[in-house]
């Protein structure tokens, strides 16, 4: 299992597109790998044939663990390697508790991630049922990782497999059933590997980060004008929050101390501008990243955005996609919320939440009521890297450049 991103420790096999004996050339995917964050095509290393997989579909394998083995012609694979009993400390816990015993290595040496001496073989389908002899229920590894995620008691399953053996596709079936039966009650959800790091970023934000939110209310009335001017000329689906990406990457090159990160023995500004967009997906949020965002046009932004947008959807961006921002916007204006805090994206030092453009009874400068459009934006900042004076000194130019659009398209 390869670390796909900075933060992978472990993942997922989400299907096999080849299976063993099958021919394989470099570069070729040959699974499909499901992250905390994305769903990625692992590549065959080398040319050969796929040997015995050690890791069945639905299977979680830390980052180094045994995937399969790629064969060279003529080389023959050890499908039922021997197991030998191990002390403790040799064998090798797999994130979801349960142990697996390392096994010797036989013939050369084709593991590239796994330890010199040892690989870590993970239960194939049909392997290591509990043993029955206290009276529990026989069944496959997968399938027990499955009911304790789902809350799918065990003793409530009957087993489809060999003997009576619950297999995955059992456990799927009773909660299945489970659901039905349960209409209007409580349920469980299981937590998915993007929520589990979802949980963990925040809890490194809004504990060591010391927040302080700033918010204006900014004038978007010739903005909302000149993006309609821009569809209709260019036939290009552009949002407001489009035109923010760009506003706020414009303004962050006149304030490099708030495109910046904290660090234990120093703080960071960032030479380039890489904006952070937040996208809802139905596991949660990801922020693909825009990268030099400040030298890209507000419709080269609007189709970028776009096609991150969908990438993360489909759990398809790869890691230089969504990682190494600079600084991060959260709009919720399409969902009608006029005024909201977010909580910082760790390394970056601040994120602009963005509310939504509505028409509003104002005072003009003449002391008058007229109707203009409004939106109301909050910037969290991270007081260790930014001063109140410094947010502010932010938000006045970003002002400039949302108020006066025409500085987004000159």
């Amino acid at each position: 299992m390869p670390k796909m991103g900075d933060a992978m420790t472990e993942g997922k096999v989400v299907r096999w597109y080849k299976k063993p004996g099958d021919a394989v050339k470099k570069g070729e995917p040959v699974a499909e790998i499901e992250t905390d964050k994305v769903n990625l095509d692992l590549e065959a290393e080398a040319d050969g044939t796929l040997g015995s997989q050690a890791a069945e579909e639905g299977q979680v394998v830390p980052v180094g663990g045994l995937l399969a083995k790629i064969l060279k012609e003529g080389e023959k694979d050890d499908e039922q390697p021997q197991r030998r009993a191990t002390d403790k400390k040799d064998s090798v816990k797999h994130t979801t508790g349960e142990y697996h015993e390392a096994i010797e290595q036989k013939g050369p040496r084709r593991d590239r991630t796994a330890p010199e001496t040892n690989v870590v073989e993970m239960p194939a389908a049909g392997e290591r049922p509990f043993d029955s002899a206290q009276g529990r229920p026989r069944s496959s590894p997968l399938a027990r990782r499955m009911a304790r995620e789902m809350g799918v008691s065990l003793e409530s399953v009957q087993g489809s497999g060999p003997r009576g053996r619950i297999v995955a596709a059992d456990i799927k079936k009773q909660s299945a059933v489970g659901s039905r039966q349960s209409a209007g009650e409580a349920r469980t959800i299981p937590l998915t590997a993007m929520r589990r790091t979802i949980a963990k970023r925040l809890a490194e934000s809004t504990g060591p980060i010391p927040h302080f939110y700033l918010t204006v209310d900014y004038d978007v009335t010739n903005l909302v004008s000149i993006r309609q001017q821009m569809i209709d000329l260019s036939g290009t689906k552009v949002s407001l929050n489009d035109f923010i990406i760009r506003a706020v990457a414009l303004a962050l090159r006149h304030h490099p101390s708030v495109n910046a990160s904290w660090g234990d023995d120093a703080i960071t500004e960032h030479g380039d501008v890489h904006v952070g967009v937040a996208v809802s997906t139905p596991e949660g949020l990801i922020t693909p990243v825009i990268r030099n965002a400040d030298q890209k046009s507000v419709i080269d932004i609007a189709v970028e955005v776009r096609a991150l947008a969908e990438k993360a959807k489909n759990r398809r961006l790869k890691p230089d996609e969504y990682q190494h921002s600079t600084f991060t916007i959260s709009n919720l204006g399409a969902w009608g919320i006029e005024e909201f805090t977010a909580i910082i994206n760790p390394p970056n030092a601040a994120i602009l939440a963005i509310g939504t453009a509505e028409a509003r009874a104002v005072v003009d400068a003449n002391r008058q009521v007229v109707v203009r459009d409004r939106m109301k934006i909050t910037m969290s900042c991270d007081h260790r890297v930014i001063d109140g004076a410094a947010g502010a000194d932010f938000l006045k130019t970003l002002r400039q450049y949302v108020e006066q659009p025409l500085r987004l398209v000159i």
